[in-house]
């Protein structure tokens, strides 16, 4: 019987997208509310301009590093695939042979495994594919530039989300309604996260909102303590 359950595709897209905003957002959020709690009374200016140089420093960081990790493993998929290519050239009847094993070590025999191996290796693209999942356990691997993208952009939206409601100058209000839109943010990131981890996505969306709980708590302590301290 067939399984009904689609398996879910595009995991490298959704975790570097997932990576961007929980980052952006969770760094933005947590600088802005030490640094709110210390300097509100003083106007929005200096908020804005830490949370400006937050998001751009932090984006680039981000969307470098991805790049940067991403082109290793991109660099040694690709190499693989080409030397598991050239023995397909140079080496047909071993490389048929691999084939063999493979499909002999699901259980196929007689005809069955023949007709398997036939299959596969009278197209070379197809031949070439299989081996690279089956045998060296790689998939095509996707442009690292396309992950430090996605990572940047989604850090850029993070890092906004608590950062607008700053502009509108609403003195403490700012720093509220900011908390409120971040939470809902973690939330919804949360609840977007069970996409590659395949946990329940109300489970994830509530350990967002207790990490950031955690990190509210410290963040706004801390800007209470250096209030204090620059008051006096």
């Amino acid at each position: 019987m067939q399984s009904s359950e689609p398996h879910k595709t595009g995991g490298t897209k959704i975790r570097s997208i997932i990576l961007g905003l929980n980052d952006g957002l969770i760094s933005t959020f947590t600088l802005l509310i030490g640094v709110a709690a210390a300097t509100i009374a003083g106007g929005n200016s200096i908020v804005i301009l830490t949370g400006f140089a937050a998001m751009v420093s932090g984006a680039c960081s981000m969307g470098l590093g991805e790049y940067i990790s991403s082109k290793s493993e991109y660099n040694f998929t690709r190499n693989e695939i080409k030397k598991e290519k050239a023995e397909i050239e140079l080496f047909p009847d071993e490389e048929k042979e691999e084939v063999r094993d493979i499909f002999s070590k699901m259980g196929f025999q007689g005809k069955n495994l023949d007709s398997c191996v036939e299959t596969i290796t009278s197209n070379k693209q197809v031949w070439l594919d299989f081996l690279t999942k089956s045998e060296l356990g790689l998939d095509e691997p996707e442009h690292p530039a396309l992950g430090a993208l996605l990572t940047f952009l989604a850090f850029v939206i993070g890092a906004f989300v608590p950062l607008f409601p700053y502009f509108l100058n609403l003195g403490v209000s700012s720093l509220i309604f900011s908390s409120i839109v971040s939470f809902i943010m973690l939330f919804l990131v949360g609840a977007l996260k069970s996409k590659i981890t395949g946990e329940k996505p109300l489970k994830g969306a509530i350990e967002m909102v207790l990490v950031g709980t955690i990190a509210f708590i410290i963040s706004y302590s801390i800007g209470l303590v250096m209030e204090g301290i620059v008051v006096n």
